[in-house]
């Protein structure tokens, strides 16, 4: 009965931790972070970016998503975003874009996601 409930227990955490490893990490950048003045080195003092470039260095395998509202203006946000996310030096390859309607239009959410 013990060997049982220790398997079952063992099992339990092992499925656990494979979601919480495979769960992509979201930071989300409002738009009044994004309406301050940017630059390399002010980005990298927004907090979301920091911490997204960071988890992004982690994994060599990682893609950055940024999930963006589904409008012209997401769109132009994200594109903006992804450009620079290459000059800190995430290679655009690395980088995806994606319309939800579900994001609010006053953010946008980075997802760093394992290759």
């Amino acid at each position: 009965m013990r060997t049982l409930l220790l398997t079952a227990l063992l099992f339990a955490a092992s499925t656990a931790f494979a979601d919480a490893v495979s769960a992509p990490q979201a930071f989300t950048v409002s738009a009044d972070q994004w309406a301050q003045q940017r630059s390399g080195a002010a980005l990298l003092k927004l907090q979301p970016v920091h911490d997204a470039v960071a988890a992004w260095r982690a994994e060599p395998d990682a893609h950055i998503l940024i999930r963006h509202p589904a409008s012209d203006a997401g769109a132009l946000w994200a594109g903006e975003l992804s450009d620079w996310l290459v000059s800190l030096g995430v290679p655009s390859d690395h980088i995806d874009r994606q319309a939800s309607a579900d994001q609010p239009d006053d953010a946008v959410t980075l997802l760093v996601q394992r290759g």
